[in-house]
């Protein structure tokens, strides 16, 4: 005997419940099936830090700020506010502010004597972002259209831009450490990636309790107001049953006519795979390139200069010591009683891990906040590394034959009824593509839907 629902939903990662929502507001059956990952936040000898600390980006006027008009979400909802972030030179911290009038006037200061040619570069960008948005919200399907763009493969990546436009190496290390810290893409960049990722980090960066894992309680919150169940306990196996697809967990059989993968790709397949029927198209490789790896500081608030108290800084290794040359991503936590949470995040190739060499990369990290912030070293209480092992939010690789895509995988790569949603869809639009993946997996599912009733 099984329950029987419209849409499972394997996982509760983001975009996996960005779909949930829209299409339980719609009035379908929805049911959500992962395992509850532990709190976002963690207590360790009087501080509260991040397990996996991250950033939203684009809430005013980006995507997610359309997903919230539309399932109602207030936009103030758990989130603290936006946060100024800093981009550190070798002979200046350059400040990103979300006011058009502001972020000029800081780049005419950082910029003087190729501000026009700078002017021209994001003027160019602001276009593209644009029009990814206008197709994105009429119909992620025709996002194709917009392939001879240069999206894929990398043609006309945003160096062969910027060098044409005679930009300043300085300018262009600026512009690549922002793409590195809040993109989930590994290698060049293109013009299109890099116009998604840069303007939704200029309409305001957010940080939620928790980070990302705050914003997925939320949306599950709002799906269960729609009707939508949460059911805490893994997916086993995934079987064609007539016309309806049967999932098994350890304590229920549930069934669905629409399933929704929202888990790493590899075990999403493997549930598939393993049963040897041909439920999938052709996969020859699919393997995590890249894995968080969050260094956490417990300092005195003394420790913590007043002007950096509430920014978001990426700083530039100059020195090659940090891992794809950028970055370090320094987020403060909030204040409390006299004690401060400070995260320190990079992306580590998975082979670094298998090498063993975390410790070496993690004392790198460190260095790199003793440069912004000198003599933290003295209050520092408490020090601990997360992450240490490759997880599934990482940056997949694939020799999946595109449909559609920007270099990630197409969310219709499955037969039948089912659906794959997550960062490795659309890996270059950065947060934005999170959204964009589960709206498009969404306007799948609503498809099949609909087309099943007729």
């Amino acid at each position: 005997m099984e329950t029987k629902y419209d849409i499972l939903i394997i996982g509760s990662e983001i975009s996996g419940l960005v779909s949930a929502a829209l299409l339980a507001k719609k009035g379908f059956s929805v049911a959500v099936v992962s395992g509850r990952e532990g709190s976002p936040v963690y207590e360790k000898d009087g501080y509260t830090l991040n397990e996996r600390p991250s950033f939203i980006t684009g809430l005013k006027g980006g995507p997610l700020g359309t997903l919230f008009d539309e399932i109602g979400v207030p936009k103030d909802t758990g989130i603290k506010g936006a946060s100024p972030y800093q981009v550190v030179l070798p002979d200046e911290r350059v400040d990103v502010y979300e006011e058009p009038e502001l972020f000029h006037e800081e780049l005419r200061r950082c910029f003087p004597k190729e501000i026009d040619k700078v002017s021209d570069f994001y003027n160019h960008l602001s276009g593209l972002n644009e029009e990814i948005g206008h197709v994105m919200d009429l119909n992620p399907f025709s996002f194709r259209i917009l392939l001879p763009s240069g999206i894929r493969k990398g043609k006309r990546p945003l160096r062969d831009m910027a060098e044409g436009l005679g930009l300043s190496q300085r300018f262009q290390s600026f512009v690549r450490a922002q793409i590195s810290s809040f993109s989930y893409l590994d290698g060049p960049t293109s013009i299109m990636a890099a116009s998604s990722i840069l303007e939704s980090s200029r309409k305001g960066i957010y940080s939620i309790e928790g980070g990302l894992d705050g914003l997925k309680e939320m949306l599950l919150k709002k799906i269960e107001s729609f009707g939508g169940d949460f059911i805490m306990s893994p997916a086993k196996e995934v079987s064609r049953n007539g016309n309806r697809w049967l999932l098994r967990t350890e304590e229920e059989a549930l069934s669905g006519r629409v399933v929704i993968g929202n888990i790493d790709a590899q075990i999403f397949c493997g549930l598939f795979l393993d049963l040897r029927k041909k439920y999938l198209k052709s996969i020859d490789r699919i393997e995590n390139s890249l894995s968080p790896l969050t260094v956490n500081l417990g300092v005195k608030e003394s420790g913590v200069p007043v002007g950096m108290a509430a920014n978001v800084i990426v700083l530039r290794d100059y020195g090659g010591k940090h891992i794809l040359d950028n970055l370090i991503l320094v987020h403060m936590g909030a204040p409390s009683n006299g004690k401060r949470g400070v995260s320190i995040t990079c992306r580590v190739p998975t082979e670094e891990y298998r090498n063993g060499n975390i410790r070496g990369i993690s004392e790198a990290m460190l260095e790199g906040v003793d440069e912004l912030l000198p003599f933290i070293d003295r209050h520092i209480e408490v020090l601990d590394i997360r992450n240490v092992e490759p997880k599934g939010d990482g940056i997949f690789v694939t020799s999946v034959k595109q449909k559609m895509g920007i270099g990630g995988l197409p969310f219709e790569m499955v037969r039948g009824e089912i659906y794959y949603a997550g960062p490795e869809v659309y890996p270059s639009l950065g947060f934005d593509g999170l959204v964009y993946s589960g709206k498009a997996v969404a306007a799948a599912a609503l498809r099949a839907l609909t087309a099943n009733k007729a």
